[in-house]
């Protein structure tokens, strides 16, 4: 089938496992090899294929990002215009349907160390999806164990009885109320559309992830320092009129009291002293006016 040979050209490793589903159902065994035959069960409608990204060496050649809620298709659009305005990258294919409102499937001529994947998507995700709630987005290959690494490939039945299908993109707002066909789409046309486009180079991989991670750095550079906190203002030590450090070290009573007991209660009805200043004189006149209890 020539459908089944553009998905292998664009998004298969040369041994590519994955999972044969029931429509909605989710993944819940390993992945294992699959074959043409294999793939041909999700165009005939017989079943769903989710493919494992990633090989057992840590390599992938097929990147996916998926839109969750068809709202968002005007920042799946604006990123497919990045990707080849601004990036200079071969156009990515538009799905409908599956777990996601929208997907974009990007492929690489050749696998690349899942690292440098994972970094590129972020910086797409950074750059031209910051709007997008993380709720609302998924891309892939991800981390976290192959169940999580397996998005579904187009086309296939899904679990409504709706099909999933590539799309031309001018057409992607046509499905802002329904993100999916209502019958199976002709196999030949959506080999067609796969047929005209074209894998990621590695030196143009490279060369845009390069340009994502320097604008990146370019703008964490350029960004305005924040300003320091307002410190508190420090509460005076006494609501009182400021006073010298010499006046608040002594109460200014002269040198006129002979009697300590006299000196003392002059301090301790003195307002101008502090107010530790005053219990401390009325502590020690207390043996003056009181008998110590037996």
């Amino acid at each position: 089938m020539r459908l089944i040979d553009q998905l292998q050209r664009l998004y298969c490793l040369p041994q590519q496992s994955g999972h044969v589903l029931p429509p909605g159902a989710a993944v819940t065994a390993p992945a294992r090899r699959l074959t043409a035959a294999d793939l041909e069960r999700g165009p005939a409608g017989e079943a769903a294929i989710a493919l494992h990204l990633t090989s057992p060496e840590g390599y992938a050649r097929a990147l996916v990002i998926e839109f969750a809620r068809s709202a968002h298709w005007p920042q799946a659009a604006a990123l497919c215009q990045a990707l080849t305005e601004e990036l200079e990258l071969p156009a990515p294919a538009v799905a409908v349907g599956g777990p996601a409102g929208y997907q974009l499937w990007l492929s690489l001529a050749e696998p690349q160390p899942v690292a440098a994947l994972h970094a590129f998507l972020q910086a797409l995700v950074h750059k031209y999806l910051a709007d997008v709630p993380a709720a609302a987005r998924r891309c892939y290959p991800v981390d976290g164990g192959e169940g999580n690494d397996c998005p579904q490939l187009p086309p296939a039945r899904l679990a409504n009885e709706g099909w999933s299908a590539f799309i031309d993109p001018t057409m992607g707002a046509m499905f802002a109320d329904e993100t999916w066909l209502p019958m199976a789409p002709n196999a030949d046309k959506q080999a067609d559309m796969l047929a005209a486009l074209k894998s990621i180079s590695t030196t143009d991989f490279q060369r845009a992830l390069a340009q994502l991670q320097a604008e990146s750095a370019a703008a964490v550079a350029n960004e305005p320092l924040a300003e320091p906190p307002a410190q508190p203002t420090a509460k005076p030590f006494s609501t009182a009129p400021a006073a010298t450090a010499a006046s608040l070290a002594a109460p200014s009573l002269g040198s006129q009291f002979s009697d300590p007991r006299d000196f003392l209660l002059a301090v301790m009805n003195d307002a101008g002293a502090s107010t530790e200043q005053r219990i401390e004189a009325a502590k020690a006149l207390l043996p003056y006016f009181h008998e110590p209890k037996r």
